[in-house]
């Protein structure tokens, strides 16, 4: 195992929600109520060797694949809580399978605060002889207290060389089936820790992190009551030969539907009976939004994507679909409008004199 030259500046208080990294894998599935008990155990004996202060609660014991909305409100509220209390400094531990999603929604709310928030989880349990928890954890903590970062929100993770990578949570992209890493869009990671946490070098890319996080919440406006309720919300996926008329026929009117384009923000556009500009078009009690088109990387759009704005989606640059659900979910829970949602938006919305 490696040796980690690690140094905390100041105390820290963690937050616990489950996930394969609060798990075991000593039973005939990787069990989350087993595994609590054993990674708190794991963490005092790791601060107790490494003389590092840090106090814990466990806001819910989940597999990520189960956490939603309204336990975004749960984690929301308690890291409300923890700076109301002074403490600006925080580490979150959390299943990787919906990590982009809390992930985005506490930076929607804290990220243009004074205060380093910092997500990690593992890809192998405690127990597991690839075990990457003891990695990501002092990675994390590392991340905390690293003096070249500016506070925010931020992952800290093992990359594809076995280093602790920082990704802002802009630019987090959802981990792929086949990857034991999170990568940035763009490449756009905030930097890398050298193999025994003594030195953070920062990247060189002039973008490294956003100027601006869009569309920032006051915590404190939104109903937690309503985050678990349903509330016509939908998320549609592009694939060839898709019926989206039928899949739209049913959805209630004032619903927002997010359509995951194709990689340069394209999407089925010849119409036909039951295809997507069928669909838009049929359907103008319904708000269609579209991401992500890489604005970086396509000057001119598709003629297929200028068909689907016409038809009246309003496609976002450079925003993912997983972004573009949390934000629905907690402006509509803030008690703001679809039409307030997207008119924030506006200045990431695709726009040309040709359409």
């Amino acid at each position: 195992m490696r040796e980690f030259s690690l140094v905390i500046t100041s105390n820290i208080r963690l937050l616990t929600t489950g996930g394969t990294i609060g798990s075991t894998s000593q039973s005939e599935t990787v069990n989350v109520n087993l595994g609590q008990q054993q990674l708190d155990k794991h963490i005092e004996s790791m601060c107790r060797d490494k003389n590092i202060t840090l106090s814990s609660r466990a806001v819910f014991n989940k597999n990520s694949e189960d956490i939603g909305p309204a336990d975004w409100g749960l984690l929301i509220e308690a890291i409300n809580e923890e700076l109301a209390a002074g403490n600006n400094k925080i580490l979150i531990t959390h299943g990787t399978d919906t990590m982009a999603y809390s992930l985005f929604a506490v930076a929607t709310c804290f990220a243009h605060l004074p205060a380093t928030i910092v997500f990690t989880g593992s890809c192998f349990t405690l127990d597991h002889p690839k075990s990457d928890v003891s990695a990501n954890l002092l990675g994390a903590l590392a991340t905390l207290s690293e003096p070249q970062l500016a506070t925010g929100v931020y992952l800290s993770f093992l990359n594809a060389n076995q280093q602790i990578s920082v990704i802002d949570a802009m630019r987090l992209k959802p981990m792929s089936f086949d990857k034991l890493y999170f990568e940035a869009t763009f490449d756009e990671e905030i930097g890398v820790f050298n193999d025994d946490l003594s030195c953070f070098a920062p990247t060189d890319k002039p973008q490294n992190k956003p100027a601006a996080l869009p569309l920032p919440l006051d915590a404190n406006s939104i109903n937690y009551s309503s985050l678990g309720e349903q509330q016509g919300i939908f998320r549609l996926q592009c694939y060839p030969g898709m019926n989206a008329a039928q899949l739209c026929s049913n959805i209630e009117a004032g619903s927002c539907v997010i359509v995951s384009l194709y990689h340069c923000g394209t999407g089925p556009s010849q119409s036909q009976a039951r295809d997507l500009v069928t669909a838009i078009q049929s359907r103008p009690d319904i708000t269609f939004l579209g991401g992500a088109f890489p604005a970086r990387y396509i000057s001119k759009p598709y003629q297929a994507t200028a068909t689907l704005i016409k038809s009246g989606m309003k496609i976002y640059q450079n925003i993912q679909t997983h972004q573009l659900y949390v934000l629905a979910v907690l402006w509509l829970s803030a008690g703001k409008s679809l039409v307030e949602l997207t008119n924030a938006l506006k200045p990431y919305e695709l726009t040309s004199p040709e359409f």
